[in-house]
């Protein structure tokens, strides 16, 4: 028997028990997810049909499980708000599609690597802010309250306080005791994994029971009992969904990319997220045609199927096609289901995902920029569009990084200690007359760094008979602005007696030297090509400046 056949044999019963648990957990998620993203709930538990199933079949990762988040969710929401409500189905499988595209593009131009450029401020921003909106949009089902609709949601649950004897005590109760049911259930070591759903099964029974008048899943949606048939989407609505699609891939992948590197391997390896960028992509562009919502990487629900003793992939695949299954032999059971039940539990979701002290604390304490980037990230979450504020959250980390590079770019001293090894000092504001500086750039060499850097650099005036070592290692992508700069260095220096010699210069670097001509300025002789011992060509240009 085949070793790979053997291996699937062995992990079976593992795989099998992960899956329909985090099935079971998975199913009241994925309705409360598809109420916060302002639809039918039915299309929160298509998506954990079909979009975890495929999904575990064309990502990269072994473990990572493709299903409708939270985040994302309120992210659909803050799309769909203003458009009418019967065309809202349409256009929520056109997003996925657009979605699925620009996913698929990103894994096809391997773009895992500049998802690092959001930083984790903004990120951490972005989803308090996001948390807080599930919060503050679940009020209504949780209080039996209608609230007003669009606007700035914190200015609802104000205008609830302000309602508060309108507020159905049966409603908040069920609520209540829900949040209550699942905390209690989590500390029980074989009620854990059942923690999410059993609470809804058990409020669903007292209210059914009890006969409570309180609002329920049908009241908003009908669940039928059966799977759909693919629908190609109405293609005409994607133009004005471009924008908001675009930021939904982003903020996706970026969850995504999140989750993979967190989740290594069974052979401890980290799986290629570009892989996951582009299974994630065909997985949208696929279940657009099975009413799914958009869908990405979730960290709770794979490191849920991770601690549930998942082995391979196939546990996903078993998840998803035992919710399909629960769809179709008990679909209409889900319409029984109290809203102001799910609204607790999606409250209590909100609110772990924002208690996060420690991250708080420590970007508030050791990054000045990524502290106000993290507080404006979250107010415009609360004032804007989440789709526009991925963007804004994106332009930040950007203006970060710039600022940060642009900061720290300068240039230290190289004081020789003996064996080979450098001591790094503050670089001299004048060069010592008759004397050998060897000198090194600290930070990013790029357009925005040039400026700092050359103010780095000591002056040559009144040094007659010095020599300056500059060691460029490491600098390859410098662009015309650094050959420039060199060149103006040069002149200064030799204009006042002195020289100039580069150290470690690269090969690629050496001919754009040549191209730009400041090869020419500087002199052939005083270039010293790197090798693959780090410091060689600086001894070697220290040895020719005592020449």
């Amino acid at each position: 028997m085949p070793a790979r056949k053997q291996r699937w044999r062995r992990s079976l019963p593992a795989d099998l028990m992960a899956g329909a648990t985090t099935a079971l957990v998975g199913i009241p998620q994925a309705m409360g997810f598809a109420i916060v993203a302002g639809v039918n709930p039915v299309y929160g538990l298509y998506t954990a049909t079909f979009a975890t199933a495929i999904g575990a079949l064309l990502t990269g990762s072994s473990y990572l499980k493709v299903m409708l988040s939270n985040i994302l969710a309120v992210s659909i929401y803050s799309v769909l708000a203003p458009i009418p409500e019967a065309d809202i189905p349409a256009t929520l499988f056109v997003l996925t599609l657009l979605v699925g595209v620009f996913q698929l593009g990103f894994g096809l131009v391997r773009a895992g690597s500049l998802t690092r450029f959001i930083s984790n401020a903004v990120l951490t921003g972005f989803i308090i802010g996001g948390a807080l909106l599930i919060i503050l949009g679940q009020l209504g089902n949780l209080t039996g309250y209608e609230l007003e609709k669009g606007g700035i949601r914190i200015f609802a649950a104000a205008d609830l306080l302000r309602h508060a004897g309108e507020i159905n005590p049966q409603a908040l109760a069920v609520g209540l005791l829900t949040t209550g049911l699942v905390l209690a259930f989590r500390r029980v070591p074989h009620l854990r994994t059942a923690a999410l759903l059993l609470p809804i099964i058990i409020a669903t029974l007292i209210v059914r029971a009890a006969q409570i008048e309180v609002a329920l899943v049908s009241d908003i949606s009908t669940i039928p009992a059966g799977l759909p048939a693919p629908v190609i989407p109405d293609l005409a609505l994607a133009p004005t969904l471009l924008v908001p699609a675009l930021a939904l891939a982003i903020l996706g992948l970026v969850m995504a990319v999140g989750v993979t590197e967190k989740t290594t391997e069974p052979d401890g390896t980290i799986a290629d997220v570009n892989q996951d960028f582009r299974g994630q992509g065909i997985t949208n562009i696929l279940t657009s045609l099975f009413q799914c919502a958009p869908a990405s990487g979730s960290l709770s629900a794979t490191a849920l199927n991770v601690s549930a003793g998942a082995e391979t992939r196939a546990a996903n695949l078993f998840s998803g096609v035992i919710v399909g299954l629960l769809i179709l032999l008990a679909g209409p059971l889900a319409e029984l289901i109290p809203l102001p039940a799910l609204a607790g539990l999606l409250i209590l979701i909100g609110a772990e995902l924002m208690y996060r002290p420690h991250e708080i604390v420590c970007i508030w304490k050791y990054s000045r920029s990524g502290r106000w980037a993290m507080v404006a990230t979250f107010l415009s979450t609360q004032v804007l569009p989440l789709q526009y504020s991925i963007y804004i959250g994106v332009l930040l980390s950007l203006a970060i990084y710039l600022v940060t590079s642009t900061r720290e770019a300068s240039v230290v001293r190289l004081v020789p200690v003996g064996g080979g090894m450098f001591r790094e000092e503050r670089a001299p504001d004048r060069l010592p007359e008759g004397q050998v500086t060897a000198l090194s750039i600290s930070g990013n060499v790029f357009f925005a760094t040039l400026q700092a850097i050359e103010r780095s650099l000591p002056s040559p005036e009144g040094a007659r008979g010095a020599v300056v070592i500059l060691a460029l290692r490491g600098q390859v992508e410098a662009g015309t602005g650094l050959f420039r700069m060199l060149e103006r260095y040069a002149r200064q220096v030799h204009a006042h007696g002195s020289r100039l010699i580069l150290a470690e210069v690269d090969p690629g670097l050496l001919a754009g030297l040549s191209e730009t001509g400041a090869t020419e300025v500087i002199g052939p002789e005083n270039i010293f090509v790197a090798t693959p011992v780090i410091g060689e060509s600086i001894f070697e240009a220290i040895q020719a400046a005592g020449r």
